[in-house]
Formats: C-alpha cells, sequence, structure tokens
C-alpha cells in the first residue's frame, strides 16, 4: 500500500448523507473513496503560482509579449501565467493602457 495519513474532517450532516448515498448508489467504495476523488480533483483544478520579483517596467514587456501570444485576458490570468504579483501586474497593465500599447 503506498504512503497514506489519516486526517480528520468535521463535515455538516447533510453533507455526509449525501456522500453515504453516493456510496450505497455503487459510485464509491466507501466515504474515504469519495473524499480521496474529491481532493484530488480539488487539487487537479488548483495550481500553485510561484510569483517571482519583477518591476513594472519588465512586467510590461512580459505581458505585451503574453497578450500578442495569446490575446485578450485577464491580468489575474495573465499574472498567474506568468508568475507575476497581481499588484505589479495591474500596474502595468494600467499603464500599457494609458500608454495605449494595449485597451
Amino acid at each position: 500500500m503506498p504512503n497514506v495519513e489519516t486526517i480528520s474532517a468535521k463535515l455538516a450532516a447533510k453533507e455526509v448523507e449525501q456522500i453515504e448515498k453516493l456510496v450505497r448508489a455503487g459510485h464509491y467504495l466507501n466515504v474515504s473513496d469519495f473524499v480521496r476523488a474529491a481532493v484530488r480533483d480539488k487539487l487537479s483544478e488548483i495550481r500553485l503560482v510561484v510569483e517571482r520579483p519583477t518591476d513594472v517596467k519588465e512586467a510590461k514587456k512580459e505581458i505585451l509579449r503574453y497578450l500578442r501570444e495569446h490575446g485578450e485576458a485577464y491580468p489575474s490570468d495573465i499574472a498567474a501565467e506568468l508568475g507575476l504579483d497581481l499588484a505589479v501586474t495591474m500596474r502595468a497593465t494600467q499603464e500599457l493602457v494609458r500608454e495605449r500599447h494595449i485597451e
């Protein structure tokens, strides 16, 4: 068996009832199987973003390159993709708009 750890969590009674209903319906082997699947699903949705120190001038260059390659994007998505601090990305984006490099 792989290296596993046991944890405990508190859930609302209604949530436990729904999980047990799914187990009884055969969707999961047991409650633990459901919890493992739910944790895996959630972890696959979340991507850890490691921010790197970048000044606004450098961020502007990277943002312009990103937008040329990907088209429109939200500043939060750009920050996540490029590993930039969101505040720096917002300042850089605002400057690019003021300078009419982007709309």
